[in-house]
């Protein structure tokens, strides 16, 4: 989560999300209080309202496979092509920026598809010897 920290003034202390800090000064320790604020990975001045955003990013990769054909060696030959693969980031985003992310995203929304579920796999049974 994107994070800032704020210092505040010893008053506020016992306030919720307060933490002291002792810090080494000259052979001496000071206590400071500090803040931990969540802020907006793309605005940090938006501290309000502030939601983690999980996005699955295409990413173009190239992979391996078998032609089908031998080497002199007798050795699969392999070849390379591209393929699609998908990266999971993560991103803080307050109101303003969550709508702007949405608003991007309309057009691909509009003709997305709910995705294809996966049929599970039967058990496998081994087949009874013969009597």
């Amino acid at each position: 989560m994107a994070t800032k920290f704020e210092q505040v003034e010893e008053a506020e202390k016992d306030a919720p999300g307060v933490e002291p800090v002792a810090v080494p000064v000259g052979g001496q320790e000071i206590t400071t209080y500090w803040r931990k604020i969540h802020h907006d990975d793309l605005n940090p001045a938006v501290t309000e309202d502030v939601f983690t955003v999980e996005i699955l990013v295409p990413v173009v990769g190239t992979e391996e496979y078998e032609t089908g054909e031998t080497n002199e060696d007798g050795s699969l030959v392999l070849a390379t092509r591209p393929c699609l693969t998908h990266e999971r980031r993560e991103v803080d985003l307050g109101k303003e920026s969550m709508d702007k992310l949405l608003e991007a995203l309309q057009p691909f929304l509009a003709v997305s598809r709910e995705p294809q579920t996966v049929p599970a796999q039967g058990r496998k049974r081994k087949a009874k010897a013969s009597a």
